[in-house]
């Protein structure tokens, strides 16, 4: 695989469009700590297990790692050198971001999240509220120098939903058939 982060120019929020069985582990391992001196790595998942996301980042240099359930795949780990949190209601966005929050205030930069996924999410929330809430979300992350990615399959969603949630990232990275595309904006400062 390239080094993604290259093509990415500097992007501190990403959408990553793949199909929700597509294997893009990899890829979001890269955007994890591919060019990060030993982040801090926060896993927010509304489907993963613990111990998947754990595993994701054994071999990665992190600092610190963190796995932030939502709804009902709450579960506890035996490890001193992992936190586990859990927001107990899949429609509780507000507990979400209240404890992303806090995750952000008490860890030291930098910090890089992995959202998984936009698509889960969107079965509890309707768009407008997701809009609102992942506005408000990628201003908290920026505000705290961190860079985040967020799963989406764009397949389980119309093309308008699509293009609305994208709007609102510096960077998409595409998976498809034929390879990895990215495409970047211009981050206003």
């Amino acid at each position: 695989m390239t080094d993604i982060t290259d093509d990415l120019g500097g992007a501190a929020s990403i959408l990553l469009k793949a199909p929700s069985m597509g294997g893009d582990r990899e890829l979001c391992t890269e955007l994890l700590t591919g060019d990060l001196d030993r982040p801090g790595v926060l896993f927010v998942t509304y489907t993963r297990q613990v111990d998947a996301c754990l595993e994701q980042v054994a071999d990665a240099d992190a600092r610190r790692v963190g796995v932030l359930t939502v709804g009902d795949g709450g579960q506890s780990v035996e490890r001193d050198d992992v936190d586990v949190l859990s927001v107990d209601s899949a429609s509780d966005l507000t507990g979400l971001g209240i404890e992303i929050g806090r995750v952000l205030s008490e860890w030291d930069a930098p910090v890089a999240v992995c959202f998984d996924s936009l698509t889960s999410m969107l079965q509890y929330v309707d768009f407008e509220t997701a809009y609102e809430f992942l506005h408000a979300l990628t201003g908290q992350l920026y505000a705290a120098d961190a860079r985040a990615h967020y799963h989406v399959d764009p397949a389980a969603h119309d093309e308008m939903q699509v293009a609305g949630i994208t709007s609102l990232f510096d960077a998409a990275v595409e998976v498809r058939e034929d390879g990895v595309s990215v495409q970047t904006r211009d981050v206003l400062a």
